[in-house]
C-alpha cells in the first residue's frame, strides 16, 4: 500500500485547493487508472500519476512522455498522491509547494507489465497517450528520485497508424481522430458519438456560441471515471477559440480559467474525439472582445424528488410556463436527458443577480400554492414526493447542460439526449418513457420540427420587478 504522510507534510489544506483523501483499498497492482497533468510551476513539466496500492504513484517529467522509441527522458519520482488527484485541476497558490496552474493533459487506464523498486513497465491507454513506457532508476542514483522513462515498441501487433488515428478535414480544419471503435456507451463507439455531434451541429451551435463551456469527459466511457474540465489543454489547436474568464469561488481555488467556446463544427468534432460527452453552458456570453456580458437567459431546473419523476415535472413545467406568461416572459422546455426537465427563457438584465431573484420569487410562489407538490428548498429532506424548482441555477458561476447535449446515461441500448419538447408533449405527458430520446430520435425530431429550443435565442424581455 502507498502512503500519504509525505504528501500531507508538504501541504496545508487551509492554503491549497489540492485534495487530502485517504489511502484507498482497491487492488490495482495489475493496472488501473492514470492521469497526466500539465503543471505550470516554476518550470513547465508533466506529472504522470499511476493508480497503485490505494494511491497515485507519481513522476514529474519535464519534457513530457516520449512520443516515439528512442533516448530516455528524465522522470523525477515524487511523493505518492491521493486518488482524488485523478480529477484535480486548478491553481495552486503562489508560495505553496508546487504553486502554479494544473490542468489535465490526458487520462485513461493502464496495464502493468513489470513493477519493481527499480523498474516499472506499463502500457498506457489514453486519448493522447497510447503505448508502452518503462520507468527505470539508474544504479548510480543515490537519492532514488531521478529516474528515466523510455517509450518502447509495442509488444504486439497493432492496427496501422493511419487506420487507428485517421486525419480528416472538418470545415477546413485538420483533425486527427483516435480510438474510433472505443465504446463510450454500451454498444455505442466513439465514432457514433462524433457522428451525432457532427449531424446536430447546425442546430446546437447557435445555443453554444459565445458561451464558455464546462466539458464533462469520459475517457473510458460512461462506465468509467469522468471529470469536468474548464481549461482548454495545452495541446488544443491554435484555431480553437478560447477565452480566459474569472472563476470566483472556484472549488479549486483558481481565479480564472481558459474555457473553450464552441462556434464551429470542427470544435464539436475535436471535443467528441476527446470523449467529451456532455456540454454544460452558463446563462451568459462573452462579446467579440472576450468580455463577459450580463445573463441573457433565465433558467429553471425541475428536479424530481423521491416518489416523483418526469410526469410530475411536466405538470410543474406547465405551471411555471403559465406564471411566466403572466409577466410576458416566454420559456421553452426540454428534458435534462437524465431524470428531470429544464426551462429557458430569453431575458434582458443589467444586474447579474436579477435573474436569480426573479426565479426564486416564481419558485417560492408555486411552492406556497401547492406545498405538497412543489418545493423551492434544496434540502434533501424537504423533497420527498415533491418537484424541486431549482432557481439557484441562475448564477454566473453555474452551468446547465446544453440542449441537444448527450448525457452519461444509456436507455434501451442508446445514449440519452437533453431534448427540446413541444408544450403539447409536456401537457399530454403521462408516461416518462415517452420523453426519453436517443440521438437518432433527436435527429428525426429536428428534421420534423426544426429547432424546438429556438425560442431561447429570441430577443429577451426584462423580468418585472
Amino acid at each position: 500500500m502507498g502512503e500519504l504522510r509525505t504528501y500531507r507534510d508538504k501541504r496545508d489544506p487551509g492554503r491549497t485547493p489540492e485534495p487530502f483523501g485517504e489511502v484507498g483499498g482497491a487492488d490495482t497492482d495489475a493496472g488501473g487508472r492514470f492521469v497526466i497533468q500539465e503543471h505550470h510551476a516554476r518550470r513547465l513539466h508533466y506529472d504522470v500519476r499511476l493508480e497503485r496500492g490505494g494511491v497515485l504513484v507519481c513522476w514529474a517529467v519535464p519534457k513530457g512522455l516520449p512520443d516515439a522509441p528512442g533516448a530516455p527522458r528524465l522522470a523525477v519520482h515524487t511523493e505518492d498522491h491521493p486518488l482524488e488527484y485523478l480529477d484535480f485541476h486548478g491553481e495552486i497558490p503562489a508560495g505553496e509547494y508546487g504553486g502554479g496552474s494544473m490542468t489535465i493533459h490526458d487520462a485513461g487506464t493502464y496495464e502493468t507489465e513489470k513493477w519493481t523498486d527499480d523498474e516499472v513497465a506499463v502500457t498506457l491507454r489514453g486519448e493522447h497517450t497510447d503505448g508502452r513506457f518503462v520507468f527505470t532508476r539508474p544504479k548510480r542514483n543515490e537519492d532514488g528520485k531521478d529516474w528515466l522513462v523510455t517509450r518502447k515498441s509495442e509488444a504486439k501487433a497493432r492496427p496501422p497508424r493511419d487506420v487507428q488515428s485517421p486525419r480528416v478535414s472538418v470545415g477546413g480544419r485538420g483533425l486527427k481522430l483516435s480510438n474510433l471503435d472505443k465504446l463510450l456507451y454500451p454498444g455505442t463507439p466513439k465514432n457514433a458519438v462524433i457522428d451525432y455531434y457532427a449531424r446536430v451541429a447546425d442546430t446546437v451551435l447557435p445555443h453554444l456560441a459565445g458561451r464558455p463551456l464546462t466539458l464533462r469527459r469520459f475517457p473510458d466511457g460512461i462506465d468509467g471515471e469522468s471529470f469536468y474540465e474548464k481549461n482548454a489543454g495545452r495541446n488544443a489547436p491554435d484555431w480553437l477559440r478560447t477565452v480566459v474568464v474569472p472563476t470566483p469561488g472556484s472549488s479549486r481555488g483558481a481565479d480564472s480559467a481558459r474555457f473553450v467556446v464552441v462556434e464551429e463544427l470542427a470544435t464539436l468534432v475535436y471535443l467528441a474525439n476527446l470523449a467529451v460527452l456532455e456540454l454544460h453552458v452558463p446563462q451568459w456570453r462573452v462579446d467579440a472582445d472576450d468580455v463577459p456580458q450580463p445573463p441573457d437567459e433565465l433558467v429553471f431546473d425541475l428536479d424530481p424528488g423521491p416518489g416523483t419523476g418526469l410526469v410530475e415535472c411536466a405538470r410543474v413545467a406547465c405551471r411555471v410556463r403559465d406564471r411566466l406568461h403572466d409577466d410576458g416572459v416566454v420559456p421553452v422546455v426540454k428534458t435534462s436527458g437524465s431524470k428531470g426537465m429544464q426551462m429557458t427563457a430569453p431575458v434582458v438584465v443589467t444586474d447579474p443577480g436579477r435573474t436569480s431573484e426573479y426565479a426564486r420569487t416564481i419558485a417560492q410562489e408555486l411552492a406556497r400554492e401547492t406545498p405538497d407538490d412543489v418545493t423551492a428548498v434544496m434540502a434533501k429532506d424537504r423533497r420527498g414526493g415533491r418537484v424541486f424548482i431549482d432557481w439557484s441555477q441562475n448564477n454566473t458561476s453555474k452551468t446547465t447542460v446544453a440542449p441537444y447535449s448527450l448525457r452519461a446515461r444509456s436507455v434501451d441500448g442508446a445514449p440519452t439526449v437533453s431534448t427540446p419538447l413541444t408544450w403539447s408533449e409536456v401537457e399530454a405527458c403521462d408516461d416518462a418513457a415517452a420523453l426519453v430520446f436517443s440521438p437518432a430520435a433527436v435527429l428525426d425530431r429536428i428534421a420534423e420540427h426544426g429547432d424546438l429550443y429556438a425560442g431561447a435565442l429570441d430577443e429577451g424581455v426584462a423580468p418585472p420587478d
